[in-house]
């Protein structure tokens, strides 16, 4: 039976617990409490007239992910759009494993790659067992001056999908 547990994300994290047959999975997100944002300083213009074109990346560790089931599982990711420029591409990727529950696997292990988020989900990582203080890492791409300046919002969605 598979099982799709989904909640939102503006980088101030909610938690969401299912509970199935006495079994009960979890997953979690911390990002201490505060949001990531991205100002490009006038520094990056250099010349009058050209373009620049710059990446911001977050720590390695914005948000961490604590996953609680007895089951396999795969996370996946894909944004939706409050104000956001279709130029702006935003990343994801898993920067570490975490601390695992017992005998618990992950693959990817280790630093996964960036995933570029959109409308539709897209894996991240998937695994067995419980794990704690996966951290996870974002990256603007396509900052220019041909972006129109104003602030850009967006919401990750994160979708837990276990198999009982």
């Amino acid at each position: 039976m598979l099982k799709n547990l989904s909640y939102y994300l503006l980088f101030t994290l909610f938690f969401f617990v299912f509970q199935q047959k006495g079994i009960t999975q979890s997953i979690a997100i911390q990002s201490g409490g505060t949001s990531w944002s991205v100002t490009v300083p006038a520094s990056n213009i250099t010349t009058a007239g050209l373009d620049y074109s710059i990446n911001m990346t977050s720590a390695t560790n914005q948000s961490l992910m604590n996953i609680s089931t007895l089951l396999t599982y795969e996370v996946r990711a894909k944004k939706q759009d409050t104000l956001w420029d279709s130029r702006l591409e935003l990343y994801v990727r898993k920067t570490g494993d975490g601390t695992p529950v017992l005998l618990a696997t992950i693959s990817p292990s280790g630093v996964g790659s960036y995933n570029l988020l959109g409308n539709s989900d897209v894996t991240l990582f998937s695994g067995l067992l419980g794990r704690t203080g996966v951290p996870l890492q974002y990256e603007i791409r396509g900052i220019s001056v041909v972006v129109p300046v104003r602030t850009y919002s967006t919401t990750i969605v994160y979708t837990f999908v276990g198999l009982l």
